[in-house]
C-alpha cells in the first residue's frame, strides 16, 4: 500500500515561513550566566503540580513487530489545553518521521532500503554518528547512523508502550527570550543505556506560544530531544548527527536551501 509523505512535504513550506521570520542567533556571550538554563529540571513552582497521561496512537511500519498500540507522557497540567495539542503533535511529528524510515527500509520485505530520511542524513551528518551506547561496527556514515538511531527509538517505544521504562515526563518551564536570542525551546539529556530509557523532555511554555514557532520547529526540537534520549550527543551544529537528521526532518527531506541558514533551524534545539 502506497504510503502518504504529503503531511512530511508540507513541512518544507511550514520551516521556510517559520525561520523566515527569525533573525540570525546572537553570540552566547550577551547572555549573563543567570539566563543560561544549566538543569534539565524545570524549576520548582509547588508541590501540588499535577500531571495528565497523553496517550499517543503508534504507527504501524511493515516489519516492525511487537510494538504496543500507544506511547504514554505524563505531561505537567502547567500546560495550556492549546499548548499540550502543540506536544502531542511534535511527538506525533516525530513517530511519523519513524514510521515512514523504517516502512521505505523495510522495502516489501528486503529489509535493504534506503529511506529519505537516511539518505538525507547521509547526504549532511558526518559527525558524533554513534549513539553513547553504542559498542557496535564503526558507524562511518549518516545513513547508518539514522538506522541505529530508529532502531534505538523502536526500543523506546516498545519499552514506553509495554510500561517497562519509567513513565516519560513532559515538565514545564517558561523561559522568554533575550532579543533574538532562543534560551530554549525543548531539552532533553543524552542516555547512556540502551533500554528502559523514558523520554523525558522538558519544554518551554513561551516558545509554544510564539507565533513564528509552526509545527515544523516544534517536530525539530522535539525530533532532536528523541535523539538525545536515544544516546546521540550534541554540538548541535552543522554536520552533526543529532542536528542534521531533524533538520533533514524539518525540511521535509529536502536539499538545504542556501538562502536558509542552518541555525535558523538549530537554534531551537537544546
Amino acid at each position: 500500500m502506497p504510503i502518504n509523505i504529503q503531511p512530511v512535504l508540507n513541512l518544507i513550506q511550514s520551516i521556510l515561513q517559520s525561520v523566515g521570520q527569525v533573525n540570525n542567533l546572537l553570540p552566547p556571550s550577551i547572555l549573563p550566566p543567570s539566563l543560561l538554563p544549566t538543569s534539565f529540571i524545570a524549576p520548582p513552582i509547588a508541590q501540588e503540580i499535577l500531571y495528565t497521561e497523553m496517550t499517543i496512537p503508534v504507527p504501524q511500519p511493515p516489519g516492525v513487530t511487537g510494538l504496543p498500540p500507544n506511547v504514554y507522557f505524563d505531561v505537567s497540567n502547567l500546560f495550556t489545553a492549546a499548548q499540550k495539542q502543540k506536544i502531542r503533535d511534535s511527538i506525533s511529528g516525530v513517530l511519523f518521521n519513524w514510521f515512514l524510515h523504517m516502512s521505505q527500509k523495510w522495502n516489501g520485505g528486503a529489509n535493504n532500503g534506503l529511506s529519505q530520511l537516511a539518505s538525507c542524513s547521509n547526504t549532511y551528518a558526518t559527525k558524533n554518528l554513534k549513539p553513547f551506547w553504542y559498542k557496535g561496527v564503526a558507524i562511518t556514515n549518516g545513513r547508518k547512523a539514522a538506522e541505529v538511531a530508529m532502531d534505538q527509538i523502536t526500543q523506546i517505544i516498545k519499552d514506553n508502550g509495554f510500561r517497562k521504562s519509567p513513565p516519560s515526563r513532559i515538565d514545564w518551564t517558561y523561559i522568554p527570550n533575550v532579543g533574538s536570542f532562543i534560551i530554549t525551546t525543548m531539552r532533553a539529556n543524552t542516555a547512556s543505556t540502551q533500554t528502559k530509557v523514558p523520554v523525558n523532555v522538558l519544554i518551554n511554555s513561551y516558545q509554544l506560544d510564539q507565533p513564528n514557532v509552526g509545527f515544523g520547529i516544534l517536530l525539530g526540537a522535539m525530533f532532536h530531544a528523541w535523539l538525545h534520549r536515544a544516546g546521540f550527543t550534541d554540538p548541535k551544529i552543522t554536520s552533526y548527527f543529532i542536528s542534521e537528521c531533524p533538520m533533514c526532518a524539518m525540511r521535509g527531506y529536502a536539499p538545504k536551501n542556501p538562502a536558509v541558514p542552518d541555525n535558523l533551524f538549530y537554534q531551537y534545539f537544546d
